[in-house]
């Protein structure tokens, strides 16, 4: 029985480790949010190591650790080096994605499920649970299929024992959430009410509020000029507030209430 019980526990562990249950990385070609193309196999016969987050949009643990994986992306050169970062989503369309990368500081390139390929790589990967970040060599070998936990320092220190290089990020942080002219913030007013200020007028745009879970609360038309919205009978909780028009690339803040 003892033995038995023993046995059981070594496999259990077993499975609890392996969270992708391919040893060799299958090549695939995808699409991420911003519609630039990322092929596996390109990045890796150069000689880059590839790290893949596999997440979903609604996963606690993956909100909370989408952040430490591109404090990861930073440190070898946002995949400026011989490291190549990208987050892969099932079942989100490039919106509830986006929305993901805003609120929980996902900087890496991220592929959503529906509209970028990521449900037909975690399909072939046979990813079992979320989150699950790989590391991929370049010789195609999958050299850890569930780095645990994702922290920085614990990704760090994989990629760094197979070979990847630190180095400076000089790309800087160009992603749509990232706030750009004309900026956006959030102030909260008398009575509990939250106004939301653009600092430059906008012509012709829309003024988005999502929630967390990246459901659309309201939407306002932006008229003419118009740089001031109030909003009431929010639910305690953490929103984002997204702005654009025609030619503008997407304004974001991230604001709680209380």
């Amino acid at each position: 029985m003892r033995n038995t019980l023993i046995l059981f526990l070594l496999l259990l562990a077993g499975t609890a480790r392996s969270q992708v249950a391919i040893d060799s990385a299958a090549d695939f070609t995808v699409k991420d949010i911003l519609g630039n193309q990322h092929h596996l196999y390109g990045y890796l016969d150069a000689g880059n190591y590839v790290v893949i987050d596999f997440y979903t949009t609604n996963c606690g643990p993956c909100q909370t650790y989408a952040s430490e994986v591109s404090a990861s992306y930073d440190y070898f050169g946002c995949n400026g080096g011989n490291v190549v970062y990208m987050g892969i989503n099932w079942g989100s369309d490039n919106n509830a994605v986006h929305i993901f990368d805003s609120l929980w500081g996902a900087h890496y390139p991220s592929v959503s499920g529906l509209q970028g390929g990521g449900n037909n790589v975690v399909d072939t990967y046979q990813v079992q649970s979320y989150p699950s970040v790989i590391l991929i060599a370049p010789d195609r070998a999958i050299l850890n299929n569930h780095i645990w936990p994702p922290l920085r320092d614990t990704i760090n220190a994989e990629v760094l024992a197979a070979g990847g290089f630190p180095q400076a990020c000089t790309v800087g942080i160009e992603q749509p959430f990232v706030a750009m002219q004309p900026g956006l913030k959030a102030i909260r007013g008398g009575e509990g009410s939250i106004r939301l200020i653009l600092n430059q007028p906008i012509e012709n745009g829309l003024l988005q509020v999502f929630a967390s879970d990246g459901r659309l609360v309201t939407t306002f038309n932006i008229r003419s000029g118009q740089t001031i919205f109030s909003l009431s009978n929010l639910n305690p909780g953490i929103y984002i507030a997204r702005t654009g028009a025609a030619g503008r690339q997407p304004v974001s803040v991230k604001f709680p209430v209380n």
